[in-house]
C-alpha cells in the first residue's frame, strides 16, 4: 500500500505479513487452487472470508497508481502484471485475510477510540505545524481512491491483527548469551595501515608492439566484437501522418465539444469545516448552538470536538462523496453559511458547515478548439488507419510484395541498410526508422528473408509489417578499425598486472616488518593509516578499502598483511590494531543487535503462525476469475 497507509499499522504486523507473504506459496497446494467459476465471482476464499474480483481490482488499480508515482505515467496496467504485481497482490491479500481470520477466531475487539487515535497519530496527515490536519487526511485518501469508511475498515483490521501477532511476539525474548556474542562479533574493531595502488599512477607502462596489440585484440575478441545487424524494409501506417491530410468542419468541433462537455466543465466546489463528535446527542446540541448563532470555534470547544478536525477542505460534490455519501449529499445541499443535520459516519458523528461556495464554470469551444481539432483529427485518422491496415493485410494476402503494396496504398517504404537490436547503424548513429524498437522487437523473431504479420506500435497508432532484407552475423571488428580501442585496453590489462606485482611485492615486504610510509614512498604511492572501524565497515569512509579487504583483515591476528583487487586499485592492508568489545549493553549497538535477534525470533514465530492459520482456514485460488482480470 501507499506510505501513509503503511504507517498505519505497527511495524511488528507488517513484519510478519513479509514473513507470511515469502512462505505463501510454498504453503498453498496445488489442490486449493480452482478452475470454476463462483456465484460472485470471488478470487479467493480464505475459511468464510471471501476476496470479490471488485476487490482485487481496485487494489490493483491503487498499486498501479502507486507505481505510475514513481515510473511515470506511461507506466500501464499490463507492464505492472508483467512484473508479477497480480501475483504479489494475491499473495498480500491472502495473507491479510489469513490474519483477519485469525483475528475474528479470536473474537478480537478494537474500539472506535483506539482507530481515531491511530489516525490521528499518523503523521502522514500532519501540517507543517506537527498536528493532524483534515484536509490533509480527506485529501490523500481522495488521492488513493479511499473512501472514508474503507480506510477506517483497513484501520481496524490492521489494529485486530496487530493484537494478535503482539500475544505471539511477547515470547521473543533472545538469551543474553546470543545477544551477547552477536554483540562481541558485530563490536569488535579493527585499525589498518593501508597502501592503495592505484592504476592510473602507474606511469612506466611500456608502448605495446602492433604484434602485441594484435595479440590482445584476437585473445579478447569478445570485447572487440559488431553485433549483430539486420537490413530491414518496413510498410508502416502511421495515424500522425493520415492526420496531416484531413479537414475539420466547424460541425464536427461542435459535435466533439458536445461529446467532451464533462471534461470541459469545472464542478461547483465547497469549503466545508466540521465538528466531529463521537455520539449523536453531542452532535445534536452542536447543530443548536450553530444554529443559535455560535461560532465553529466556541462550539467545537462546547461540545468537546477536536479543533484539528474541523477543517475538511475545498471540494467538489464527488469528492466529498468519495469521503462519505452522507457528507457529500448533506454538504452540497445545505446552503451557504448554513450546515447539514448531524450525520454519521465511522470515524462518528459530523455536522459539516458550509463556508463558502465556488461556483462551476464552463469552458466554452472558442477555448478548447485548437487541442479539440488535433483530436478529431486523430480520431478520424484512427479509423482510416484500420481501413489502411485491413487493405494491407488483403494485399499482402493476395501475393503482392512490400514494394508493390507501399505503392497500392500510397506510403513510403522504411529502410535500414543495417541496424542492430539497440537501434544502432554500424556508423553508431540512431536508425532512421520509425517506431524502431517495435520494428526490431518484430524483425527479432525473423531469420532473413522472413516478414513479420500486421503488428501495431506501442502507442497503438500505427500498424506495420516489417521484412528482413540481411543479416550480418556479429563478428570481430578489423584490427585497423579499432586499433586506438585495443591500445588503451592492453595499458589498462598491463597497469592491472603491474599493480598486481607492486602489491605482492609490498605485501612481502610489510609482512617482514618494514615500515609502511617507507614502503609506500619507495614504491611510489601514498599510505595511510585508518580510524577504528567494525567488521560492517563503520568507522570508514564509504569506498575507503574494498569489502574483500575488509572481510580478509577481520579473519586475521594482529600484524597480518592481506591484499586484494579492486575497482581501478589494488589494496595493501596490514592490521595494526584490534580492539574488542567492551561498551556492552551501554553501546548502541548492542540495541541494535538485540533487536535483530528479537525480529529473527519474531519472524520464525509469525512464519509458524502464518502456517497454523493457513491450515485451519484453507486458501482457495480462483484462477479461472484471475485469468478474467489479467
Amino acid at each position: 500500500m501507499l506510505k501513509f497507509m503503511r504507517k498505519s499499522v505497527k511495524s511488528i504486523f507488517i513484519k510478519a505479513l513479509l514473513v507470511l507473504l515469502i512462505a505463501s506459496f510454498a504453503v498453498w497446494g496445488i489442490g486449493d487452487v480452482f478452475s470454476g467459476r463462483t456465484a460472485v465471482a470471488n478470487v479467493a476464499t480464505i475459511g468464510q472470508i471471501e476476496i470479490s474480483s471488485d476487490e482485487f481490482k481496485a487494489e490493483l488499480g491503487r498499486e498501479v497508481t502507486k507505481l505510475q508515482q514513481s515510473l511515470g505515467a506511461e507506466f500501464t496496467r499490463d507492464q505492472a502484471i508483467a512484473m508479477g504485481i497480480g501475483s504479489m497482490l494475491m499473495s498480500r491479500l491472502v495473507n491479510s485475510a489469513i490474519l483477519d481470520a485469525g483475528a475474528a477466531d479470536m473474537n478480537l475487539y478494537v474500539s472506535q477510540t483506539a482507530i481515531l487515535n491511530e489516525i490521528r497519530n499518523n503523521n502522514s496527515f500532519f501540517n507543517d505545524a506537527g498536528v493532524f490536519d483534515s484536509r490533509i487526511f480527506n485529501q490523500l485518501l481522495s488521492n488513493n481512491g479511499l473512501s472514508e469508511d474503507r480506510y477506517v475498515r483497513y484501520i481496524r483490521q490492521g489494529l485486530e491483527r496487530d493484537q494478535m501477532l503482539s500475544a505471539i511476539y511477547s515470547g521473543a525474548v533472545p538469551p543474553k548469551s546470543l545477544t551477547d556474542a552477536l554483540y562481541t562479533f558485530e563490536a569488535e574493531k579493527r585499525v589498518l595501515d593501508v597502501l592503495r595502488i592505484n592504476h592510473v599512477q602507474i606511469k612506466n607502462v611500456p608502448t605495446p608492439s602492433t604484434a602485441e596489440l594484435m595479440t590482445h585484440h584476437e585473445n579478447n575478441s569478445q570485447n572487440f566484437m559488431a553485433p549483430r545487424y539486420k537490413g530491414l524494409t518496413a510498410v508502416v501506417l502511421d495515424a500522425a501522418d493520415i492526420a496531416k491530410t484531413i479537414d475539420v468542419t466547424d460541425a464536427d468541433l461542435q459535435t466533439a465539444y458536445d461529446e467532451r462537455a464533462d471534461a470541459y466543465i469545472t464542478p461547483e466546489t465547497r469549503v466545508l469545516k466540521q465538528i466531529l463528535v463521537r455520539d449523536e446527542a453531542k452532535a445534536q446540541e452542536a447543530a443548536k448552538l450553530l444554529d443559535a448563532g455560535k461560532s465553529l470555534t466556541d462550539v467545537a470547544t462546547q461540545v468537546g470536538a477536536n479543533p484539528a478536525m474541523m477543517d475538511i477542505g475545498t471540494m467538489n460534490r464527488n469528492d466529498a462523496s468519495a469521503l462519505s455519501a452522507a457528507i457529500g449529499d448533506g454538504a452540497f445541499t445545505a446552503s451557504k453559511g448554513g450546515h447539514t443535520v448531524p450525520l454519521k459516519s465511522p470515524l462518528g458523528w459530523h455536522v459539516i458547515v458550509v463556508e463558502d461556495i465556488i461556483a462551476g464554470s464552463i469552458k466554452p469551444l472558442a477555448d478548447v478548439k485548437d487541442v479539440l481539432t488535433t483530436d478529431v483529427k486523430m480520431t478520424k485518422a484512427l479509423d482510416q488507419l484500420f481501413e489502411l491496415s485491413n487493405q494491407l493485410e488483403d494485399l499482402l494476402g493476395g501475393g503482392m510484395t512490400f514494394e508493390e503494396a507501399a505503392v497500392e496504398l500510397g506510403v513510403t517504404l522504411a529502410r535500414e541498410i543495417a541496424v542492430d537490436a539497440q537501434g544502432l547503424t554500424p556508423a553508431g548513429t540512431p536508425s532512421t526508422l520509425p517506431f524502431v524498437a517495435d520494428l526490431l522487437k518484430e524483425a527479432a523473431r525473423l531469420q532473413e528473408g522472413g516478414e513479420s504479420i500486421l503488428a501495431e506500435n506501442g502507442e497503438n497508432t500505427a500498424f506495420f509489417v516489417v521484412r528482413v532484407d540481411s543479416v550480418q552475423a556479429p563478428a570481430l571488428r578489423p584490427f585497423d578499425t579499432v586499433k586506438a580501442l585495443v591500445a588503451q585496453a592492453w595499458s589498462n590489462s598491463k597497469r592491472t598486472e603491474m599493480a598486481a606485482d607492486i602489491a605482492k611485492t609490498a605485501q612481502t615486504r610489510l609482512q617482514a616488518g618494514e615500515d609502511l610510509n617507507g614502503v609506500a614512498k619507495s614504491l611510489g604511492f601514498s599510505a595511510f593509516t585508518t580510524l577504528p572501524f567494525t567488521r560492517s565497515g563503520q568507522g570508514l569512509q564509504q569506498g575507503a578499502i574494498p569489502a574483500e579487504v575488509i572481510k580478509k583483515a577481520f579473519g586475521l591476528p594482529q600484524g597480518s598483511v592481506v591484499e586484494a583487487p579492486g575497482t581501478g586499485a589494488h589494496t595493501v592492508a596490514r592490521v595494526n590494531s584490534i580492539a574488542k568489545a567492551t561498551e556492552g549493553t551501554a553501546d548502541p549497538l548492542y540495541t541494535a543487535v538485540t533487536e535483530q535477534a528479537v525480529n529473527a525470533m519474531q519472524n520464525d514465530l509469525a512464519q509458524q503462525m502464518g502456517e497454523a492459520l493457513q491450515v485451519r482456514f484453507p486458501v482457495r485460488i480462483n484462477q479461472s476469475a484471475l485469468n478474467d482480470i489479467y
